[in-house]
């Protein structure tokens, strides 16, 4: 299958799964047909192999090496590069905390990608097994 070109408000969609609440961006991208973003999110939250399998068996190459690339795996980043998925890549760095591929996101335009990476950063700042929010109260002992 050949990469799908995605507009912003369904790139904004995918970044808002990585917030509280998002059921409705959720089945936003079911009805539009974009259940491979969805998967691709799960993916990098949870390392679901499932998700993974998912993309995979339904020819979503590009999504399952951008999943794979911001969980840090050197390859799929290759991959992305060798395949021109230039603002893939770069927004999976810029994920992974690379200051000068946040830098080119913005440089050229690609506002909704540097968001999906900062939301991805800030996803992770917080132990998230739950998924039920941002704040986790500490257990008692």
């Amino acid at each position: 299958m050949a990469s799908k070109v995605y507009n912003g408000e369904t790139i904004r969609k995918m970044t808002l799964l990585f917030l509280p609440h998002a059921t409705p961006h959720y089945n936003w991208l079911i009805e539009k047909g974009h259940r491979e973003l969805i998967e691709t999110v799960e993916f990098i939250k949870s390392g679901k192999e499932m998700s993974f399998q998912w993309m995979i068996n339904n020819q979503h190459f590009e999504m399952a090496a951008f999943a794979n690339a911001v969980r840090g795996d050197k390859n799929a980043f290759r991959w992305l590069m060798q395949h021109k998925s230039l603002f893939w890549a770069a927004t999976a760095n810029a994920a992974n905390k690379d200051k000068e591929a946040m830098a080119w996101l913005l440089s050229h335009n690609f506002i909704v990608y540097a968001e999906l990476a900062k939301a991805i950063v800030e996803w992770e700042k917080f132990e998230n097994d739950d998924f039920s929010g941002y704040y986790k109260a500490p257990t008692s002992r």
